[in-house]
């Protein structure tokens, strides 16, 4: 996944298309710096663009050999002829038409933002919505912390269920350990049985194993069948909430890992 610059195209275009003013007859130095500008701008399409273009790299190529024989004396008097401005001019349209046309069918597309939510915050940084201990006190829930929220900004909400819920089974992995104090984890390793055993040894708080049930009973169980999903995106930042809901709940019993004093010399 790359980031685009939506500004690249239209600088990229201004600094090549003035050559299509050139005519025979005009002085040569006042187009010694747009052939320079231009020269650049059509490199870095050619070979240093995100975009990486196919069909069009013949035809850009002529036109930066045509620029660049252009430039092979910058010191030069005479006017530019018909021939050089012919060159230029004809190179520059062959260009700019199957750039165009290569542009129109290339696979770009934008990410529209989702509720609230700030686009780059769910690509790049989808921890920002959880709480910020979440990363010292459960460090394996990241990973799919990043992919839910990845997800819901791509418009896959199946998917963003999958691993919410595999954010909140990390968190309840922890919880279970630090409420339950030393009795081990139950052999099912499903929610249920986690919070059937806590209930069992009348550990947990009320409010947080209520509200597991409820994730578990009105979310988790209808998604892991492969006939359900989640019908949009709507639906993966209901349940997004919920989680925010159980994992807040749960971080306030999870001991925070502890630190490892600094040593002096």
């Amino acid at each position: 996944m790359i980031q685009v610059d939506g500004f690249y195209l239209y600088s990229s275009g201004y600094n090549i298309h003035p050559l299509s003013e050139m005519k025979a007859a005009d002085d040569y130095q006042q187009w010694v710096f747009p052939l320079y500008v231009a020269l650049e701008a059509v490199e870095t399409i050619l070979n240093r663009s995100i975009f990486q273009i196919r069909t069009s790299k013949l035809a850009g190529q002529k036109l930066f050999g045509a620029i660049n024989g252009l430039l092979g004396d910058t010191s030069r008097t005479e006017p530019i002829s018909t021939h050089e401005s012919y060159l230029i001019t004809s190179s520059l349209t062959e260009f700019e038409h199957v750039l165009a046309a290569e542009l129109t069918q290339m696979n770009l597309w934008l990410v529209v933002k989702k509720r609230g939510y700030d686009t780059t915050d769910l690509i790049e940084q989808g921890w920002v919505l959880f709480p910020q201990d979440l990363l010292q006190k459960v460090p394996e829930a990241l990973t799919d912390v990043a992919s839910a929220t990845r997800c819901i900004a791509f418009n896959l909400p199946t998917a963003a269920g999958f691993h919410l819920h595999r954010v909140n089974e990390s968190v309840l992995h922890r919880y279970y350990d630090a409420v339950m104090e030393g009795i081990p984890r139950p052999e099912g390793r499903n929610m249920g049985d986690y919070l059937a055993k806590m209930r069992e040894n009348g550990k947990g708080d009320e409010k947080t194993l209520s509200t597991l049930k409820d994730l578990k009973d009105l979310h988790r169980n209808p998604i892991i069948h492969p006939e359900d999903s989640l019908e949009n995106i709507d639906e993966a930042i209901a349940l997004l909430g919920s989680i925010q809901a159980a994992v807040v709940l749960m971080l306030r019993c999870i001991p925070a890992p502890p630190t490892t004093a600094a040593t002096g010399e």
